[in-house]
């Protein structure tokens, strides 16, 4: 799996199946249920850490990174606005500059975080004090019985890097697209932006070794980059696993590193966070 996580390490999967089409999905999910085989949707790999172990079952990949579609316009749009479907396997990256290019304004905030759509909708995304919630309309998934189910925005629960979806139990469920409400507005003006918070990011966060962004969720209230630095963490290694000297909040794989090096790394960290300010961060990453 070390090929398919931006942290460029992982164990083995006895399967992995990607396929951005929904009949096919809809018979992987109903195929899958019926053969009690289990399963795990990983996204675009920028929020995860595959343990060396041998995992059995399928991981899911989806494709479609050209799905983007202007959709119907709804009776309470309004001629400055624009709805968007968009396939869960479309990259961040990808739906960003499409935007830009067709002067689609209310994602620029997203400019720069790697990985999916399905995968932002799911851990509900985001930065600068923005997420990928404020511009979503509905959302559409696969239940593991393979049956199509669709929610709007108001029956969906968003909080900080969380989403919760109507009878779905946490992790059971495949994200197949997202519809967003986005504003039209100046195309260079959107890339002016673009390239601003892009900049940004280059500045404060490690860019050209394996991570995965932010390792923990900011407690409330504080930073967990601000604990973590003030518990003297900037730069410390274990195995090959190194706290980024630029953004504390950031683990990078130095060359080689295990997932256990930074599963270490993580546990060394919230162990002298908890002991220094009495806070017990949580992983923003999915180690599976």
């Amino acid at each position: 799996m070390a090929a398919y996580s931006t942290f460029r390490t992982g164990g083995t999967v006895e399967a992995m199946v990607e396929s951005g089409d929904l009949d096919e999905l809809v018979a992987l999910m109903r195929w899958l249920h019926r053969h009690q085989i289990p399963w795990q949707v990983i996204g675009g790999g920028s929020n995860i850490l595959v343990t060396s172990s041998y995992h059995e079952g399928v991981f899911i990949r989806l494709g479609g990174c050209n799905d983007i579609c202007v959709g119907p316009p709804g009776d309470t749009e309004t001629a400055a606005d624009c709805r968007l479907l968009v396939g869960a396997g479309c990259n961040l990256a990808a739906l960003v500059s499409w935007c830009t290019r067709n002067g689609l304004a209310g994602l620029e905030f997203m400019a720069g975080i790697p990985g999916s759509v399905g995968g932002a909708i799911r851990m509900n995304a985001g930065a600068f004090g923005h997420s990928i919630s404020e511009a979503l309309m509905s959302v559409q998934w696969i239940n593991e019985q393979g049956e199509i189910l669709e929610a709007v925005r108001g029956n969906i629960v968003f909080s900080y890097r969380h989403s919760q979806f109507p009878g779905e139990p946490a992790g059971k469920m495949l994200i197949t697209r997202g519809c967003f409400l986005l504003q039209r507005g100046d195309r260079e003006v959107l890339a002016a932006r673009c390239r601003e918070i892009i900049e940004q990011r280059r500045q404060k966060q490690p860019w050209g070794l394996g991570s995965a962004g932010s390792v923990f969720k900011n407690p409330m209230g504080d930073f967990a980059g601000r604990l973590i630095e003030q518990a003297g963490f900037k730069g410390v290694t274990y195995g090959k696993a190194m706290v980024s000297p630029q953004h504390a909040n950031f683990i990078v794989n130095t060359g080689g590193a295990v997932p256990e090096d930074i599963i270490g790394l993580m546990q060394e960290i919230r162990r002298k966070v908890l002991q220094q300010s009495g806070v017990l961060l949580e992983p923003e990453v999915h180690i599976i």
